[in-house]
């Protein structure tokens, strides 16, 4: 698995507080049309993979264009005519791998404060929340079943980090490495690695693996069925947001960053080689940091 590191993101690119009841806003959560995480369905489970993202957003609009630009993902939209009702449904070439929901308070004052909420799968949601409550951590939204989504819950971790989890209703997509214009990959960024990574070994089932001997950083691994699903790396800045940070599969990473600036985004860093991958990170026009991850060719090959 690619090991991502990243200069960390100050808490002035991070501004603003995302709404922690973000899915009960417009339409009650329950009642809003939320399509499935698979289609067609697999009936297969990969607890402690990170299955799903969603972007709260306080303009759909922009950010789906902004995304639609760089990425060249494509739209779902489900609902009425009136954003704050509507789910938008993300497709990587025709693979749903996310959504975005409407929410007003994703705005602080002019400051754009949208976030993507990335979701692991888990086998019992409501566990999860006990684990989360018993850990130090916050049940932000409480455990419910959305839709065709599945049952569902948002939480924060003991730093304030949002996350959430799911049982999905259908299963979990295939167990592979993410394709170009996929998530592939995730890392906490946190002040605290050990109590991060036996928080979230409570409550999604995570063996913890600490970072080779000759790795400059300082962290861990978060692994599950004999994966990595994620890492968990020390704040180089102690001012710095504790933030989880998604990154997209790309073919080019300094073209990317370059669609981003053309498309009204921000670039928080530019491209460098972390030497098993070309890393960016940028913010869409709404707020939202997301990364980008160019692989070398036997990467791409995996």
């Amino acid at each position: 698995m690619m090991r991502i590191s990243m200069t960390s993101v100050r808490a002035a690119v991070l501004a603003g507080t995302l709404l922690l009841a973000a899915f009960a806003s417009g339409a009650d959560a329950a009642e809003r049309y939320w399509p499935p995480i698979v289609d067609p369905p697999t009936g297969q489970y990969t607890p402690g993979r990170w299955v799903w993202a969603d972007l709260v957003t306080a303009d759909v609009g922009t950010a789906a264009d902004f995304y639609g630009r760089v990425f060249g993902w494509t739209y779902e939209t489900y609902g009425g005519e009136d954003d704050h009702d509507t789910y938008t449904l993300v497709l990587a070439d025709g693979l749903p791998i996310g959504g975005m929901v409407f929410d007003a308070r994703a705005m602080k004052g002019k400051v754009p404060s949208a976030r993507w909420v990335g979701f692991v799968s888990v086998g019992d949601v409501r566990a999860a929340a006990d684990a989360v409550a018993k850990n130090g951590g916050k049940v932000i939204y409480a455990p419910v079943m959305l839709g065709e989504r599945g049952e569902t819950a948002v939480f924060q971790d003991p730093e304030g980090t949002l996350f959430g989890v799911v049982h999905s209703k259908n299963g979990d997509p295939a167990d592979y490495f993410g394709d170009v214009l996929e998530w592939v990959w995730l890392d906490l960024w946190t002040g605290d690695v050990d109590r991060a990574t036996k928080f979230y070994g409570a409550v999604a089932g995570y063996e913890v693996f600490p970072l080779p001997d000759d790795d400059r950083r300082s962290g861990a691994y978060l692994v599950s069925g004999g994966h990595v699903r994620a890492g968990v790396m020390q704040k180089r800045d102690a001012q710095a947001t504790a933030t989880w940070l998604p990154y997209v599969r790309v073919t080019d990473a300094a073209a990317a960053v370059e669609k981003a600036r053309a498309a009204g985004g921000k670039v928080i860093r530019g491209p460098v080689d972390v030497g098993r991958a070309i890393v960016a990170i940028i913010a869409d026009p709404t707020g939202a940091p997301v990364g980008v991850a160019q692989l070398p060719d036997q990467e791409a090959q995996r």
